[in-house]
């Protein structure tokens, strides 16, 4: 067999980089293989996103994500941004560590959406004041594209030059996923502070409260851990947390307690189950009290928070 010149060589190598999805020249695409939680915690600012992104982020401005570590495993998140008429849009949900994995691969779960999502840390910058100043946020398949800073201005200022040559090595090229900046001009975040001090309350106090309404409702002590994780992931241990269906029935409260099935006075109400209406389910004891008959007719697994979590809820633990 004859050997092939170095210049022969060298081309049909390009030809094979140019036919493959991958540059052989390209930047290896995974996530990062550690991941400091702790020097994650905290506010960041968006500063860019991508077309796909902007399917369920509209046109909206000053977009924030803040984030809160409630331990080893589990995230808390709250996402706020303000739409094209003014108006403050939130969603609140949780990033954690699907079964094997660590570093920056991690799964995200926001309220209202159909399911979970890859979340994918696959670069971050440098550690100042114990704060990553930047990370690159995305997905599996490279269609969505976040880009968060500690700062906008020094952002700008310091890292955008090898952000962007880094998105280019990726291979965020393409009309769906190239960085589209996110507008943070004239931006008052304050509006966010009195939503971010109210929705994000995952601590010990409000697992020890949400124990204590479903002991009062006849839970037994074995089964609290497990209807607590499933609070968690439901509404966020947030009282008045709703979310729509796409059958027109509207869940409430801490336990997301169905509108069809088992209350009544929603436009989509049926059956009235728990026997109460539903905007008594925003008081956390009575939608604990109506949890208690849909657990003993259905089991752990009526709520998706558990469907989903089943390994950790049930396993989880209290301190209480």
């Amino acid at each position: 067999m004859s050997i092939p010149d170095s210049n022969t060589l060298f081309f049909t190598l390009a030809l094979m980089c140019a036919f493959f999805a991958y540059s052989c020249f390209a930047q290896e695409y995974k996530p990062v293989n550690s991941l400091d939680l702790n020097s994650y915690d905290g506010r960041w600012y968006q500063v860019y996103k991508d077309l796909s992104d902007m399917s369920f982020q509209g046109f909206g401005t000053c977009a924030v994500a803040d984030y809160l570590i409630l331990d080893a495993n589990n995230i808390s998140v709250l996402n706020s941004q303000i739409d094209k008429d003014g108006t403050l849009d939130q969603i609140t949900g949780f990033a954690f560590y699907s079964d094997g994995n660590s570093g920056g691969e991690l799964t995200v779960d926001l309220d209202g959406t159909p399911g979970n999502a890859p979340y994918w840390v696959i670069e971050v910058g440098p550690v100042i004041n114990n704060e990553y100043q930047y990370s690159i946020v995305s997905d599996n398949l490279k269609v969505s594209l976040f880009v968060l800073a500690r700062n906008v201005t020094e952002f700008y200022d310091l890292y955008d030059k090898d952000v962007k040559k880094s998105l280019e090595q990726y291979g965020f090229t393409k009309n769906i996923n190239k960085p589209i900046v996110m507008e943070q001009i004239d931006c008052d975040y304050s509006v966010y502070d009195n939503d971010k001090n109210n929705v994000l309350k995952y601590n010990k106090n409000s697992e020890c409260q949400v124990a204590n309404y479903l002991k009062k409702s006849g839970f037994s002590e074995s089964s609290i851990p497990t209807m607590v994780c499933i609070s968690k992931y439901e509404s966020s241990y947030n009282c008045d947390a709703t979310n729509k269906n796409n059958d027109g029935s509207t869940d409430y409260g801490l336990f997301q307690i169905n509108s069809y099935y088992w209350c009544s006075g929603d436009p989509n109400s049926k059956y009235n189950e728990c026997g109460t209406s539903c905007t008594s389910l925003f008081d956390c004891q009575k939608n604990s009290n109506c949890a208690y008959k849909v657990y003993r007719e259905q089991g752990y697994s009526a709520w998706y928070g558990y469907q989903y979590h089943k390994q950790e809820c049930d396993s989880y633990k209290l301190d209480c």
